[in-house]
C-alpha cells in the first residue's frame, strides 16, 4: 500500500503567534520557578537576586539571538539540529541532534517528573514514599503524552487557559507583597549593594538566572512548520514570551526580595519553599493558589517538552539520523500529532527519570540530571551561535550587530557558564557526576556522529523535503 505524503507531513498553519506564546510560557514553568528553583539564584545573589533575573533576560537575549535570526529563514520542527545542518552542514547537524537527544531527555523526565514528585512531597512531607513519587511520575509523563498525541490545538488551549491563571496570580500576589512591605520597598536591590562578592557573586549567580530562561526558543522553533506565517509569528512570539516571563520574574523576584527583606536572604535560601512562605503571609488564599498553580506550571513543563521533544524527534527519523526507527516521523491522520515519536518520548524519558529516581531518589536525581543536561543544552546553543553568521552570509543578509557581535556574546556567556561550572573545581557528590557525565557526552556525541557517518554517509542526513526547511526566499 502506498503512504499518502500527508501522513508523514505536519498539518501548517494550525497555530498562530499567542499559542506559541503559550507554548513556551508552558516550558518556562513560570510559577514553579518562582516557588521553587528562585532560590537557585538567590543563593549566590542575595539580596541582589532581583538584579541578577533582570541581568539573565538581557543575557538570555543574546542567546536568543541565534534561533530568533535563522527563525527568519527556517521553519523546522528540528529546530537547532536544522539550523546547525542548513549552516555548518549535515555532520555538524548530525552532532547537533546528538546534543539534543540526550538534554531534550533528561531536562524532560528531571524537572517535569522527578521535580513535581519531589515539590508534592516537599509540601507535603507525609507523601514522601516511593510509591507516590512513582505514581505522581508515571501520572505526569501520561498526561503530558496524551495531551501531545491529541494535537497541538488541544495542548495549546490547556496552556493558555493555565498559563493565564498561573502568572495573575503570581501578579497579584507579589503586588500585595510589595504594598504591604511599604517604606522596605528599595531599587537597591537592582544593585550589587547586598551581595558581599559584589559583580563577580552576580556574575556566578546568573548560571541560574539564565538557565531560568532556558526552553523558550526550542518550544517555539520546533512548532514552525505548524504555525501561520511561521518567519514572522516565531519572532514575534520569542519576543512576547521573554518579555511576558521577564516581566513576571522580575516583579516576583523583587517581591520576594523585599518581602524577605535584602539583608535576610539567607533565611529565604534555606526555607524549604520560599515563595509558598511569602505568599501564605500575604493571604492564605494566594497560598492554596500558588501551591495549585506550581502543581499545574509543572504540568504545562511537561505538555510544552513533551510537544518539543516530539517534533524534534519526528525530525530526527525523517532525516534519518540517529539510528532512530523511521515510524518515528508518522502523523496521526486526525489529530496531526507525530504519535509514534511522541510514544517514544513517553517511554524513553520516563524509564530514565525512573531510573535516576530510584539511584538517588526524586529530588537529589531530578537535580543531578538538570545539572548533567545542560552542558548539551549550551553546545546546542554556541554551535547555532557559530553557525548563524555563515548562514546569513550565504543568505545575502549579513548584519554585523546581529549576525557576529551578539553570536560572540551568547559564545562568551555560554562557555563562562560551562568553565565555572567546573571552577576551581567540580561540585561535590553526586553532582560532580553529574559534571563529568554532562561534559563527557560532548566528545561522545562526536565519536557516535563519526560512527553514524561511517555507517551510513551524509547523503540522508539533511532534510530536503520543500516543506522542512522553507526559507525565507521561498516562504
Amino acid at each position: 500500500m502506498i503512504m499518502s505524503s500527508n501522513t508523514y507531513t505536519l498539518k501548517e498553519g494550525v497555530i498562530g503567534e499567542f499559542r506559541l506564546v503559550w507554548q513556551a510560557m508552558g516550558a518556562l514553568s513560570i510559577a514553579a520557578d518562582a516557588s521553587y528553583l528562585l532560590t537557585g539564584v538567590a543563593l549566590f545573589a542575595l539580596g541582589a537576586t532581583p538584579l541578577s533575573i533582570l541581568l539573565g533576560v538581557v543575557f538570555y537575549l543574546f542567546i536568543m539571538n541565534s534561533g530568533y535570526q535563522f527563525s527568519k529563514y527556517i521553519s523546522s520542527a528540528g529546530s537547532y539540529y536544522t539550523f546547525a545542518a542548513k549552516s555548518l552542514g549535515p555532520k555538524i547537524g548530525i552532532f547537533q541532534a546528538w546534543n539534543m537527544i540526550f538534554y531534550s531527555i533528561l531536562g524532560y523526565s528531571s524537572f517535569g517528573f522527578l521535580g513535581l514528585a519531589a515539590f508534592i512531597s516537599m509540601i507535603n512531607p507525609s507523601l514522601n514514599s516511593t510509591a507516590v513519587w512513582v505514581t505522581i511520575a508515571v501520572a505526569a509523563a501520561t498526561i503530558a503524552f496524551l495531551f501531545t498525541y491529541f494535537g497541538i490545538k488541544t495542548s495549546t488551549d490547556y496552556q493558555i487557559l493555565g498559563g493565564v491563571i498561573e502568572v495573575s496570580v503570581l501578579i497579584i500576589g507579589s503586588i500585595l507583597i510589595i504594598i504591604s512591605a511599604g517604606n522596605s520597598n528599595t531599587l537597591s536591590v537592582f544593585t550589587t549593594k547586598y551581595i558581599p562578592g559584589g559583580l563577580s557573586q552576580i556574575f556566578y549567580s546568573m548560571i541560574y538566572s539564565v538557565v531560568l530562561f532556558f526552553g523558550t526558543t526550542l518550544s517555539i522553533t520546533s512548532l514552525a512548520e505548524e504555525a501561520k506565517n511561521p518567519h514572522i509569528a516565531v519572532r514575534r512570539a520569542l519576543i512576547s514570551t521573554i518579555v511576558v516571563a521577564g516581566i513576571t520574574l522580575i516583579l516576583v523576584s523583587y517581591a520576594f526580595t523585599i518581602g524577605y527583606g535584602p539583608t535576610n536572604m539567607g533565611a529565604f535560601i534555606k526555607s524549604p519553599d520560599p515563595g509558598l512562605v511569602m505568599f501564605k503571609h500575604v493571604s492564605y488564599i494566594l497560598y492554596i493558589l500558588l501551591i495549585a498553580v506550581t502543581v499545574n506550571s509543572f504540568m504545562g513543563y511537561n505538555v510544552s517538552v513533551s510537544n518539543a521533544n516530539t517534533r524534534i524527534y519526528y525530525s530526527f527519523a525523517r532525516s534519518g539520523i540517529l539510528f532512530l526507527p523511521r515510524s518515528l516521523k508518522k502523523i496521526h491522520e486526525r489529530y496531526g500529532s507525530p504519535y509514534n515519536s511522541a510514544i517514544f518520548v513517553f517511554i524513553v524519558s520516563l524509564s530514565v527519570g525512573l531510573a535516576f529516581g530510584f539511584a538517588f531518589g526524586p529530588e537529589i536525581g531530578g537535580l543531578v540530571m538538570l545539572f548533567a543536561n545542560g552542558y548539551a543544552a549550551y553546545t546546542e546553543h554556541i554551535v547555532a551561535s557559530i553557525g548563524l553568521p555563515f548562514y546569513a552570509k550565504k543568505m545575502g543578509d549579513f548584519k554585523v550587530l546581529q549576525h557576529l557581535v551578539f553570536p560572540i556574546i551568547a559564545v562568551g556567556v555560554l562557555a563562562a557558564v560551562i568553565f565555572f561550572t567546573l571552577y576551581p573545581a567540580p561540585p561535590a557528590y553526586p553532582y560532580n557526576i553529574a559534571a563529568y557525565v554532562g561534559i563527557g557526552w560532548i566528545p561522545f556525541a562526536g565519536l557516535m556522529t563519526l560512527i553514524e557517518l561511517k555507517k551510513r554517509g551524509i547523503s540522508n542526513t539533511l532534510e530536503t523535503e520543500p516543506e522542512v526547511a522553507k526559507t525565507a526566499e521561498n516562504a
